[in-house]
């Protein structure tokens, strides 16, 4: 279990706040707390919170060039002119696309939808797809979640006689495109004052702007706007907040056909939360995109035949499966690269190989970024032309990173935390070279996980009166996430074992009362805990329905010791004494768990050593040259250096040692 940095709310609510909203709002104090931690402790802004109102939403036209955009699409209804709509194959681009047909052929207008192929095409607008459109006869071209850094490809159409309202949310580029509108909240000079619309976003606030208001507008396509935002994992804060839980509840009632055949095939007892869409309908559309057309989902959201968005839900639910099953593959031969490279010295991961589905390298991207907390980016081959997709840590802006290559790249783009790009196969080791350069320039050490705590509370507080009143806070996702509450100094008094040693429940007490907290997927807690241990613990609360009961438990996201005396943390000299020596004796590179070696240390030292004291000594031995020391996901590898003759080290000077006497207050 790879050991995380606990982050407290830097100001923690006052009583007298958290008092005011419990009295305000009926809420338990546990949930009054995250929300003032969570910057919401006046009452004001705590109703807008909590009431989600669609009236927050601002005005559409206060987005630079939107009155340009929406003149030229009625000219363009008025006149007769074809127009085709240009979008991207994520869900995202997919909603955004079907929203504006949908809208437009309402409207009487000759619509068109375009989304280019992902393995032929590959991203964004294409001189190929203008020629084709041109040649259709269109006379418009609306783009929604892609375009905005089409300089040339913009100029382009221009040449073919093509106008184009290009509207997006990504990072903008010092160049925009030359159209008849650019619309997007993230140039320099838009004065719209939320800048986290997803690309559906932004193609919802030009059909407001063409209709004049909102309420008919999300009364036909909230559902479908809800599920692109949901998707693209923006923000879920402000505007995005209402237009996610209206949607949610449109989904509830009478959600688009297209949608509701998809929901039908899904085993979901309550369709209740951005989480639940998020895992069961989105991978769905997004298999489209990423294992055939985009266009089937498109398609699925355009239809009003039952019986057809029927065999499209099916259509797209076995795509879905073949999508899981490739990858199974891809992630597991990226994770046998990983291993055979010897990655524990790299901050960013780059691994490259022919055959690769380029439509799914995203999703395994982001898996390995997940398991190793490296920034990682894998590369398609295809006779020489490589496409690829990155994931990226807190603290490093893949999309700055990429920005510093773009000598060596072909076309990228995305932000901070996703991107992709496309690349020549030689250009590959020059790239992993210079991101790895990079991150070094920006972390000193490779940082660990970050877990960000909403709450301190008490065990009373862990109460089903308490979880079902935290369900105000939703809908979760980005900017807005479940809330993770800390419990301190618990007991624990049974550890067991769950499904081969893969998970791991527990059961703590502290004054008179106990809690049950479940840990998936971190069976190695039992390598470093006990009954009897005085720990942490941190997750989010839920209830566990088993055999027509209910019961709080909590699922657990860490946990550490409660008691951080000096002596459990801070190594001392017999430590790193004992600790080298059993490096030395090892004789070559060490490769384990980092709970594993500080059991195998503990036992060749005949006393306990936790992993947290180990990897600080390590951390200090790396410091000052005695070894070179790699970390990857949780396990380590630890390199021991020659020394020269006489060399003395003064491993009080170490900055890590420092920063260890630091956060025990020596």
């Amino acid at each position: 279990m790879t050991a995380k940095e606990w982050v407290f709310p830097k100001n923690e609510a006052d009583g007298e706040t958290v008092r005011r909203l419990c009295g305000a709002f009926g809420l338990p104090e546990a949930v009054a707390r995250v929300m003032v931690n969570r910057g919401l402790g006046r009452v004001e802004d705590a109703r807008r919170f909590l009431t989600k109102d669609t009236g927050c939403l601002h005005d559409p036209l206060a987005m630079a060039d939107m009155d340009k955009a929406a003149a030229r699409i009625r000219a363009a209804i008025e006149n007769g002119e074809k127009i085709t709509v240009y979008g991207d194959y994520d869900v995202d681009g997919i909603t955004a696309t079907a929203l504006m047909v949908r809208y437009l052929r309402g409207r009487g207008a000759v619509a068109d939808a375009y989304i280019p192929d992902r393995q032929t095409e590959g991203y964004g607008i294409n001189r190929g797809a203008l020629d084709k459109i041109a040649a259709g006869g269109t006379k418009l071209v609306v783009t929604v979640d892609t375009g905005i850094t089409a300089v040339d490809e913009a100029e382009y159409a221009g040449e073919l006689g093509l106008d184009m309202i290009i509207t997006d949310h990504h990072e903008c580029k010092e160049t925009l495109p030359s159209a008849a509108a650019v619309v997007n909240p993230k140039r320099p000079d838009c004065p719209y004052p939320f800048k986290e619309l997803a690309g559906v976003g932004v193609a919802f606030k030009l059909v407001c702007a063409l209709d004049g208001g909102y309420g008919a507008v999300l009364e036909s396509y909230g559902d479908i706007v809800a599920l692109g935002t949901i998707a693209d994992v923006v923000s879920l804060t402000d505007e995005n907040r209402a237009i996610v839980d209206y949607g949610i509840k449109k989904m509830n009632t009478a959600p688009n056909p297209g949608l509701g055949a998809v929901m039908n095939i899904v085993s979901v007892s309550k369709w209740n939360s951005s989480a639940v869409v998020s895992y069961s309908v989105a991978p769905r559309l997004n298999a489209a995109g990423r294992m055939s057309s985009a266009m089937t989902g498109v398609e699925l959201l355009l239809t009003e035949d039952a019986g057809k968005a029927g065999e499209l839900a099916l259509f797209l639910d076995e795509e879905n499966r073949r999508r899981q099953q490739e990858e199974s593959v891809i992630f597991a031969e990226a994770a046998e690269m990983i291993n055979r490279q010897d990655c524990f010295g790299k901050k960013v991961i780059v691994l490259a190989k022919r055959g690769w589905h380029h439509g799914i390298i995203g999703v395994v991207a982001s898996r390995i970024c997940d398991k190793f907390n490296k920034t990682c980016i894998l590369i398609s081959v295809e006779d020489g032309r490589c496409k690829s997709s990155g994931r990226s840590v807190e603290g490093f802006n893949l999309f700055e990173a990429l920005s510093r290559c773009g000598d060596i790249l072909e076309k990228f783009g995305g932000h901070a935390y996703a991107a992709g790009f496309s690349i020549a196969e030689e250009n590959i080791p020059e790239l992993d070279r210079r991101l790895n350069e990079y991150a070094d320039e920006i972390f000193e050490r490779e940082p660990a996980p970050r877990l960000y705590i909403d709450a301190e509370i008490d065990i009373s507080d862990l109460n089903l009166d308490t979880v079902r009143k935290t369900e105000v806070l939703c809908p979760y996702g980005a900017g807005n996430k479940t809330p993770v509450f800390a419990l301190s100094e618990m007991r624990i008094s049974d550890l067991r074992l769950l499904s081969g040693g893969r998970h791991c429940r527990l059961l703590c007490e502290k004054e008179g009362l106990r809690v049950e907290a479940i840990a998936f997927g971190m069976g190695g807690i039992a390598n470093e805990y006990g009954i009897g241990d005085i720990v942490d613990l941190a997750g989010e609360m839920n209830i566990n329905y088993y055999n027509g009961t209910e019961r709080v438990q909590l699922v657990l996201a860490d946990l550490r010791l409660s008691r951080r005396r000096p002596g459990d943390i801070l190594p001392s000299r017999d430590d790193f004494a004992d600790i080298y020596r059993y490096i030395k004796r090892r004789q070559g590179p060490i490769r384990a768990e980092a709970a594993v070696l500080a059991n195998d240390v503990s036992l060749a030292m005949r006393r306990r050593i936790k992993r947290e004291k180990l990897m600080g000594a390590l951390s200090v031995f790396d410091d000052v040259g005695i070894i070179r020391l790699g970390v990857l996901g949780d396990m380590v590898k630890v390199e021991l250096l020659p020394a020269e003759a006489g060399q003395k080290v003064n491993l009080d000077s170490s900055p890590e040692y420092i920063r260890i006497k630091k956060s025990l207050n020596l």
